[in-house]
């Protein structure tokens, strides 16, 4: 089928499992050591990468930041035939004992109210699969990574959704920290803008989906992992993801 936004990619062209990733840089760093690589489509956020890992069909493709892009690819690697997909990304920790350079995988997110209300009600639960929740999980405890499991947060906003202050002079709209503390109280333990919607989808279109995120920054200590250490884990924690997937 022709795609409106993937216009190159064809109908079983996507691996036994597509990563997504928000930075389109890092799909080079995240496939640069597969065979057969071949870069499918290149268009604004979206670069797409299919090739083999290890003798498996594997394809990688990025979505942007956000809620928007996030549904439009996701709908049309769906529309594709992704068998299975995992968002390889990147988070702020809300608890005070996860720390940058960790890993989140979250079995279900919170999300910002109205979120997705054009497919489902905000009631409706945004779950990841369960079996590649803990295939996700063992793998990464079994390569020394410290690994975490729990509820997350996806906001449509990055300043405001998550409690940041725009520094913008003058301005009379200020962040509410008592909105933070209510998720933090709940249990939730990271927040980000992406895996609500793959979540859903995932669940309306009957196709296992999943998330592992390294942590990129503590809201707690306000401590950012350094940049090199940051794509080191990335791509690391990308392999760990594979071979969970596929062995």
């Amino acid at each position: 089928m022709s795609s409106e936004h993937l216009t190159h990619l064809q109908n079983g062209q996507l691996g036994e499992v597509t990563l997504i990733v928000g930075d389109p840089s890092r799909v080079d760093l995240i496939s640069k050591d597969w065979s057969e690589r071949h870069k499918v489509e290149d268009s604004r956020e979206f670069v797409l990468v299919i090739g083999k890992y290890k003798g498996h069909n594997v394809s990688i493709c990025s979505t942007g930041m956000g809620v928007g892009s996030t549904e439009i690819c996701i709908i049309e690697l769906i529309e594709n035939g992704a068998k299975q997909i995992i968002r390889c990304g990147g988070c702020g920790s809300w608890r005070e004992d996860i720390e940058p350079g960790d890993l989140i995988i979250n079995r279900a997110m919170a999300r910002t109210a109205g979120l997705m209300g054009d497919y489902v009600p905000d009631n409706y639960p945004a779950v990841a699969d369960p079996i590649l929740v803990g295939k996700l999980y063992r793998e990464a405890q079994q390569r020394g990574f410290k690994v975490y499991t729990g509820i997350g947060l996806t906001t449509e906003t990055y300043f405001l959704g998550q409690y940041r202050q725009p520094q913008i002079e003058h301005s009379t709209i200020r962040a509410d920290d008592v909105k933070m503390k209510y998720w933090q109280d709940r249990g939730i333990i990271n927040a980000e803008m992406e895996s609500a919607v793959l979540f859903i989808l995932g669940s309306i279109y009957q196709i296992p989906v999943a998330n592992c995120l390294v942590v990129h920054l503590s809201r707690s200590t306000y401590r950012w992992e350094q940049p090199e250490d940051y794509n080191r884990i990335h791509r690391e924690s990308a392999i760990s993801v594979l071979d969970a997937v596929l062995n």
